[in-house]
C-alpha cells in the first residue's frame, strides 16, 4: 500500500502483501461478522498481526532526503487521490447500481456510504459498540471494508515524514519519539473510550510501526533475509527465532484482533507496547516464511503478482462483490453484504471478486490507455 518508492521490489514483501490482502478480501467477504470468527488461536493471532505489516512496509520504503512536503505531495497523489476517488466514484456507482436492481436505498443511504467510506461512522462512538449494531448501520450501496486502514495510513504519515529525516540517524531521538507516540495511544486509550473522526486516534501507534520499518531498512533486514539462501544457518535462526519469540509473546500477552478498535490486548492501553514488539516479530517471522514461499513457483507468482496491487484490491473488493450480488440477493443495514448469502458461496464470491479487482487493477489502466491513445489517433 506504498507509493512506488523502491527502484528494486523485493519479492518477499510482495508476497507478503499479495498473501495479507487476498486473506484480508476472504474474511470481508467469507465472513458475515468478525464475531463469527470466535476466540482466535495464538497462530492466528501472531498471523493477523501481519496486518500491521502494510504499516512496517510503508516505513521500509521511505527515502530520505525528500523533506516533509515532497513525501507528503507523493503520498496524497497516490493514496489521497485513490481514496477519494473511490469514496465518491464507486458510491455513485454502487448506488445507481443498487437503484437499478430495486435495493432498498435512497439519498440518505448513499449519504451514510460516503460517511463510511470516509470512516466518519464511528466518530465519538464507544468502542464497545460493534457491528451488528444499528447504531452503526451498513449502507444499502455501501462498500467501504477496510478503508478506515487508508485513512490511518495517510494521518499517520503526517506524523512520520514529520520526524523521519530528523531520527534515522539518531537512534536515540528515535527512541524517544517512538516512547512519545506509544505514550500518546495508551493515554488516549486509558482515558477515553471513543473513535475519533478518519480514526485519528489510530495515527500514533500506526507512526511507530512505520519507524520500526524505517529502521528495518536502514540496516536492510529484508535484503539480507533475500540474499542469504535457505542453506544459511542464519536465515533459519532469525527464521525459527523469531516465530518463537512470537508465538510465546503471542500466548503469554494475546494481542487480540480489534485493532481498529484499540484494543491491543487484555491490558488496555499498555497493551499497546507488547502489541508493538509483537507485530515487529510477526513480520520479521513473515518475511522469512515469505522468503521460503518465493522458492514455490506457481504460489509465489500468484502472491507476488497480487501484492502488487494492494491498494486497488482493498479499494474494490467489496464494491466488486456488491456489483455482483445486487441481481440477486436483496442487502440490508445489518451486514455488509446480504445476510441470508451464507455458506461456502461466500468464499467462492470472494475469490472471484479478488481474481477480479487484480485483472482491474493489472490490466485496466492499460486497456485505457490503449482506448485513449486511439481515441486521439482517430
Amino acid at each position: 500500500m506504498q507509493d512506488k518508492e523502491s527502484a528494486v521490489r523485493l519479492r518477499s514483501v510482495d508476497i507478503l502483501k499479495g498473501a495479507a490482502i487476498s486473506i484480508i478480501v476472504i474474511l470481508h467477504i467469507g465472513i458475515v461478522v468478525k464475531s463469527d470468527v470466535g476466540e482466535p488461536s495464538p497462530i492466528i493471532q501472531a498471523l493477523y498481526l501481519g496486518l500491521i505489516s502494510f504499516f512496517i512496509i510503508s516505513g521500509y520504503f521511505f527515502k530520505p532526503g525528500r523533506g516533509f512536503r515532497e513525501n507528503m505531495r507523493r503520498r496524497i497523489k497516490v493514496l489521497f487521490l485513490a481514496l477519494i476517488m473511490a469514496a465518491i466514484g464507486l458510491s455513485l456507482i454502487c448506488f445507481l447500481w443498487c437503484l437499478l436492481w430495486g435495493q432498498p436505498t435512497n439519498l440518505d443511504d448513499l449519504a451514510l456510504c460516503l460517511e463510511r467510506a470516509f470512516t466518519l461512522e464511528r466518530s465519538f462512538l464507544d468502542f464497545d459498540i460493534r457491528a451488528p449494531d444499528p447504531r452503526i448501520p451498513w449502507a444499502i450501496c455501501g462498500f467501504s471494508a477496510g478503508y478506515y486502514f487508508l485513512w490511518v495510513l495517510l494521518f499517520a504519515c503526517v506524523i512520520f515524514y514529520a520526524v523521519a529525516d530528523r531520527i534515522r540517524e539518531n537512534k536515540r531521538l528515535g527512541l524517544l519519539v517512538i516512547a512519545a507516540l506509544l505514550g500518546v495511544t495508551i493515554a488516549y486509550r486509558e482515558l477515553f473510550s471513543f473513535s475519533l473522526p478518519f480514526n485519528l486516534n489510530l495515527c500514533p501507534i500506526a507512526a511507530v510501526f512505520m519507524i520500526i520499518g524505517m529502521y528495518l531498512a536502514k540496516y536492510e533486514v529484508v535484503e539480507k533475509i533475500e540474499s542469504s539462501g535457505l542453506k544459511s544457518g542464519r536465515f533459519w535462526m532469525l527464521f525459527l527465532g523469531s516465530m518463537a519469540a512470537t508465538l510465546v509473546m503471542v500466548f503469554l500477552l494475546p494481542p487480540s484482533i480489534d485493532f481498529d478498535f484499540m484494543d491491543f490486548g487484555n491490558y488496555g492501553g499498555y497493551s499497546a507496547i507488547p502489541y508493538t514488539v509483537e507485530a515487529t516479530s510477526a513480520f520479521i517471522m513473515l518475511i522469512c516464511l515469505c522468503f521460503i514461499f518465493s522458492k514455490i513457483p506457481l504460489i509465489s507468482t500468484l502472491f507476488s503478482k497480487i501484492g502488487k496491487h494492494t491498494l486497488g484490491i482493498l479499494l474494490l473488493h467489496l464494491f466488486v462483490a456488491k456489483m455482483i450480488l445486487a441481481p440477486f440477493f436483496t442487502f440490508g443495514s445489518d451486514v455488509s453484504l446480504a445476510s441470508d448469502f451464507t455458506g461456502p458461496m461466500r468464499y467462492v464470491l470472494a475469490v472471484v471478486s479478488l481474481a477480479i479487482c487484480y485483472l482491474i487493477c493489472a490490466y485496466g489502466p492499460g486497456l485505457v490507455g490503449r482506448l485513449t491513445s486511439n481515441k486521439e489517433k482517430a
